[in-house]
């Protein structure tokens, strides 16, 4: 980690425990707490990733004309923190998605801004090894975010007793995880970045032109993500990301309220299983920048995109099939492998889009990845929860593995970045299936016992949660 920017990436880690925090509350709201179901928490998500969409197209193009890198993370976590004050006190579901409109916008302004930053300063390798721990960052403020949000939903408190309550409550909390990040992010704003880029004119407006501009927007919107900015092969690039992350988040944006409505898990312990998904996350980490050392991007992405797919389908099946205690620990077991793969396919697809196109067009290609992950997330979100309300959870979770495998033959003839080392690749498969071994050996008896407290909670109160 850059020692200068080390509060930087504080900041970038306390929005990952209120992201943590409040990503699983977002749609488990509209149904305990507001009286939804899983189309309209299907629906909140897919209000949320709208956001993002817009926040990131906004972003790219905001930072390669204005370099204000520092001043866009504190503004990113400061609105966030206000916005979770609003959620905490939302009694309307039509308010509560435009909420989650806000805070999806705002919160993916942080990313970009951090990751444009350490391409435009540092050289390559230097840049992959700071992408790596920035996430490791993140992550790991994710995880603990997702632990702290179940642990507060399991307590047994005098004055909050119920679920929604509980849940009102977990929003007053993010807020003011939010404004942690943002003070930490304030010890920058007075960094220069006129060495990294150039500063345009400060913002004016024209009232005379402002017709005008308004009738042009869609025009700077789209122009700077013109084909000719990137290389040949971006197009198939990002038509290969929209239709993975459609897939993925078929079965991702049900999957909460599968594992509450279908397996009878309480809302505390969905927490918890989320967290130990992000534990496994966060030891995935550790073992990437070997596996890119080793291995082609593209080889590495697609084999993750497989091992999804049969999880996918795996759970589906326990849905029909597998409802009961073993299904349960099957389901759990599957996520977790799910968890684990995630760092293998994100940093790799984050390396190489920056390789399609020119330094100074970095900036809008990663706004491009970003709006592309996010529109893929938006489309799937408005059509995941109808399908699975109106098919059935085994429908949508098929379907979301039907498009992985699509994606992955779009992907397929993409040109690859690092050489394969063939001699290499059997001897490192034994390593890392050892290293996974190892780990899983450490953490059985935590995940064992946590586990058990669930199963043991379900037989004496699923069926009175399953009542709110």
């Amino acid at each position: 980690m850059i020692k200068s920017l080390r509060k930087w990436y504080f900041s970038f880690g306390f929005q990952g425990a209120a992201y943590g925090m409040a990503s699983l509350v977002i749609s488990l709201f509209v149904v305990t707490v507001l009286g939804g179901n899983v189309a309209s928490a299907s629906l909140t998500m897919g209000m949320f990733s709208c956001g993002s969409l817009i926040g990131s197209l906004f972003t790219g193009i905001f930072l390669d004309k204005y370099p204000y890198f520092f001043a866009t993370v504190f503004v990113s976590a400061s609105m966030d923190s206000i916005i979770s004050i609003f959620m905490w006190q939302s009694h309307y579901i039509t308010l509560y998605y435009m909420l989650s409109l806000a805070m999806g916008f705002f919160l993916s302004m942080t990313s970009p801004a951090i990751i444009t930053y350490l391409n435009k300063k540092f050289d390559n390798e230097t840049q992959r090894k700071e992408v790596n721990v920035l996430n490791m960052f993140n992550s790991v403020g994710t995880t603990i975010g997702i632990f702290g949000g179940g642990g507060w939903l399991t307590m047994t408190l005098p004055f909050l007793n119920e679920d929604a309550e509980k849940m009102r409550w977990i929003f007053a909390i993010v807020a003011l995880l939010f404004g942690i990040s943002a003070a930490f992010a304030a010890v920058y704003l007075k960094r220069k970045s006129k060495n990294i880029g150039h500063v345009s004119r400060r913002f004016r407006i024209n009232v005379h032109s402002l017709a005008g501009n308004i009738m042009s927007l869609p025009h700077n919107v789209i122009s700077p993500f013109k084909a000719s900015n990137f290389k040949p092969e971006t197009k198939r690039y990002m038509l290969g990301l929209f239709t993975i992350f459609f897939g993925a988040n078929m079965f991702f944006t049900p999957f909460p309220i599968f594992l509450r409505n279908v397996l009878g898990i309480p809302n505390g312990f969905i927490f918890v299983i989320y967290g130990f998904g992000s534990i496994f996350t966060n030891i995935a980490y550790l073992f990437t920048n070997r596996a890119m050392s080793r291995f082609r991007d593209m080889s590495i992405m697609g084999v993750v995109i497989w091992i999804r797919i049969s999880m996918f389908i795996l759970i589906a099946f326990i849905g029909l099939f597998g409802q009961d205690l073993f299904g349960i620990w099957l389901t759990i077991a599957f996520f977790m492998i799910i968890g684990f793969t995630w760092p293998f396919f994100y940093i790799p697809a984050t390396v190489q889009v920056t390789a399609l196109a020119l330094p100074e067009n970095r900036g809008k290609i990663i706004g491009l990845f970003n709006m592309v992950i996010n529109l893929g997330a938006i489309s799937s979100s408005f059509v995941a929860g109808y399908v699975a309300l109106r098919f059935g959870y085994f429908v949508a979770f098929s379907v979301g593995a039907l498009f992985l495998f699509i994606g992955s033959g779009i992907l397929r003839k993409i040109a690859l970045t690092h050489p394969i080392r063939r001699d290499l690749i059997k001897d490192e498969k034994k390593k890392m299936f050892a290293d996974l071994r190892d780990i899983m050996t450490k953490n059985g008896k935590r995940l064992k016992w946590e586990i058990w407290k669930l199963l043991s909670l379900k037989r004496k109160s699923a069926a009175s949660h399953l009542d709110h």
